[in-house]
């Protein structure tokens, strides 16, 4: 995922998001699949570093579809396990040889994420719907 949560990556992990690299000596946890009814399920989005809008449409079915500027801009799988939301991007070739990792640290009481990128800077992640 290269600009999975792009307000998240814009601003601390879209970054390493695109780097597609979880760091080395960091494990991936073994997916499961996405829950119909995930407190992650829904519609994010905001204003990235260079003043485009952006949303992540994260789906129950464990797709999601990024776009920037009303464009798309990447599309993929998702899986949560544990604290860890990971995104596989897809391309025409397949999805990515690895997925991007982010640590889910908390589901705000307004539905906005509190997420962590592989080096511990964080970021809320505002919900639309």
């Amino acid at each position: 995922m290269k600009k999975k949560l792009v307000g998240i990556v814009a601003a601390t992990l879209l970054s390493a998001c695109g780097s597609g690299d979880n760091s080395a000596g960091t494990a991936t946890p073994t997916p499961t699949p996405a829950a119909p009814d995930s407190p992650l399920v829904g519609v994010y989005g905001g204003t990235d570093m260079d003043g485009n809008n952006w949303t992540s449409q994260i789906n129950a079915d464990g797709t999601y579809v990024d776009t920037v500027g009303g464009e798309l801009s990447e599309s993929g799988t998702w899986t949560h396990s544990g604290n860890q939301v990971c995104f596989t991007a897809q391309s025409a070739d397949g999805p990515a040889p690895s997925p991007t990792c982010l640590t889910l640290v908390n589901v705000n009481d307004d539905g906005s994420l509190l997420m962590a990128d592989q080096v511990g800077n964080e970021t809320t992640v505002p919900r639309l719907r």
